[in-house]
């Protein structure tokens, strides 16, 4: 909430650097109000966002304030985490916070800040400007300390390489080195495919090359052969449709599609045998397959008329 005030220009509102606008002894009555409306208008503006972002138990109790800092306030006051069973709770999620396998820099980075942005509100507050200055740096250096501690073991030579320097690196550094120690693993190490490993150890390894059937989770038999599963043509259990005896089944049909390869091999042997034949037909063979098909004619129309001569000799036995 406070970057998106500063944002609109609008977080002086909340600190009370911009208060309600007083008449000047020299304004017209017009631009003191033009000026008052503005300002009354942003100030509803931030109290609405306020109830917008709330529950509602919280800005219900909204009502009784005029001005947005009022109700920051309240919010600051009664809302703040900076107690000691508040910093405890924090304190106890950052040390058992762990990189897991497979979790970026950056991903697991952004954990850990938010958890030290919540505990920099109950930090100390300095006068002396050289103070603040030791206090930060002895503050990331911690930081960088914690952040380090709870990588993966993949990160042990760039963790070790970073600890020895002298003077410690800035936590921006060490990230950037990590980074691209990140970057350098992944291209040397290639990723495993979780896809197929889940899908290998999903079976016991002492089940591994049995039938396996997917009706009832069993091993020692296949689908077709479970007791439990039930065909959907006449409703018996213990076998699949396309095994069905109940109901009639075209056998040519059947045994034409179920044996591909046997059927096919008389009917290339007959077409070869065919081929042999009809390469170089005889004289004879011509003459009794031309007066089959013209005495067929009569009583199907399908086949073509043959012309020939009118003399009863055929074209080509003329001379």
């Amino acid at each position: 909430m406070r970057s998106f005030l500063k944002g609109r220009k609008l977080w002086r509102y909340i600190t009370g650097d911009i208060t309600l606008p007083q008449k000047v002894t020299d304004e017209t009555d017009k631009k003191y109000i033009d000026r008052l409306e503005d300002w009354d208008s942003k100030n509803h503006q931030i109290i609405t966002w306020f109830r917008n972002t709330s529950i509602p138990s919280i800005h219900l109790q909204f009502g009784r304030y005029e001005t947005a800092k009022e109700v920051w306030d309240l919010l600051a006051a009664r809302y703040t985490t900076s107690d000691l069973s508040s910093q405890y709770q924090l304190w106890e999620e950052l040390h058992n916070l762990k990189q897991e396998r497979g979790e970026s820099i950056t991903s697991f980075y952004a954990k850990m800040e938010a958890i030290w942005d919540q505990l920099a509100l109950s930090e100390p507050t300095f006068n002396d400007t050289a103070d603040i200055g030791k206090y930060i740096e002895y503050r990331d250096k911690m930081r960088l300390i914690q952040f380090l501690m709870a990588l993966t073991d993949d990160f042990e030579p760039c963790r070790a390489s970073l600890l020895h320097q002298s003077p410690l690196p800035t936590l921006d550094s060490a990230l950037s080195r990590l980074l691209s120690d990140e970057t350098r693993l992944g291209l040397l190490k290639p990723q495993r495919d979780t896809t197929v490993a889940a899908a290998i150890n999903k079976f016991p390894l002492s089940k591994r090359g049995q039938k396996h059937c997917r009706h009832c989770n069993k091993y020692g038999h296949a689908l077709y052969e479970c007791s439990l599963v039930e065909c959907h043509k006449c409703k018996q259990k213990g076998h699949i449709a396309p095994n069905c005896t109940s109901l009639p089944q075209r056998s040519d049909q059947w045994k034409t599609q179920s044996k591909p390869n046997q059927s096919s091999k008389p009917v290339v042997a007959a077409a070869a045998a065919n081929e042999d034949t009809s390469v170089h037909p005889s004289i004879g063979n011509l003459e009794t397959l031309l007066r089959q098909m013209i005495s067929s004619s009569s009583t199907s129309t399908a086949l073509p008329t043959i012309p020939g001569s009118t003399d009863g000799t055929d074209s080509w036995d003329r001379p």
